[in-house]
């Protein structure tokens, strides 16, 4: 508690009741001469709450972290390093804390043990349910695929909806049913900028078979 002392927070003072803190200029610079500015939108918001991790718990001793879908704006890459990273954070400070993510990312899932989950689903209602019982799912290194079919319950594919109606519609026009499809070639155009193989084959063998029994009613 110097006069040296004094005269500087008085100083500082100054400055911010003044707003002089604009004449100022913070920046982050990495051991890559990375500057925080020079980081995309995802990663600035990992590292906007590992910093926030880090302020709370030096300067707290027991805490509850509640994180409301921390993955928002990130990078599926960063999705699945997301909590290996707050791991390493928090192993270098050896204080009590706990977390609880509310989550739509099965990248998180993946590095969580069933244990330590809770899945909650939407009735007829539009009441949120718990169903964790009724998941049970071996969550930790599962596969992303079927996470997303059983713990985000998507039974109903993981095809985005407009590439499924215009797959169904082929499916319809290949088995004779009412299509928007109105030819084999407009059917071929269509098949061949399918990306799923095993969809692709199956839909190619129907074609195929139609283009057959065609010529044999000219015959």
């Amino acid at each position: 508690d110097s006069p040296r002392t004094r005269r500087f927070w008085n100083e500082k003072n100054i400055y911010f009741n003044k707003d002089y803190w604009h004449y100022f200029e913070f920046d982050f610079i990495d051991d890559k001469k990375r500057r925080y500015n020079h980081l995309s939108h995802g990663e600035k918001v990992i590292f906007s709450q590992l910093l926030g991790i880090f302020f709370y718990i030096n300067n707290n001793e027991a805490l509850l972290f509640l994180f409301d879908e921390p993955e928002i704006a990130l990078h599926p890459h960063w999705q699945k390093n997301y909590l290996n990273e707050v791991i390493n954070l928090l192993q270098k400070i050896p204080k009590k804390y706990h977390f609880i993510f509310a989550t739509h990312s099965p990248f998180l899932l993946s590095d969580l043990l069933k244990e330590n989950i809770i899945f909650l689903k939407k009735d007829e209602d539009d009441n949120c349910q718990n169903v964790t019982i009724e998941t049970n799912i071996d969550t930790f290194g599962a596969n992303i695929h079927t996470l997303l079919s059983h713990g985000f319950f998507m039974k109903d594919g993981l095809m985005g909806e407009f590439a499924k109606g215009k797959i169904e519609d082929l499916i319809n026009y290949l088995n004779d049913k009412k299509s928007n499809i109105k030819s084999n070639d407009e059917a071929k155009k269509l098949l061949n900028i399918i990306g799923e193989p095993v969809i692709k084959n199956q839909l190619q063998r129907m074609l195929d078979s139609k283009r057959l029994s065609k010529v044999d009613e000219i015959d």
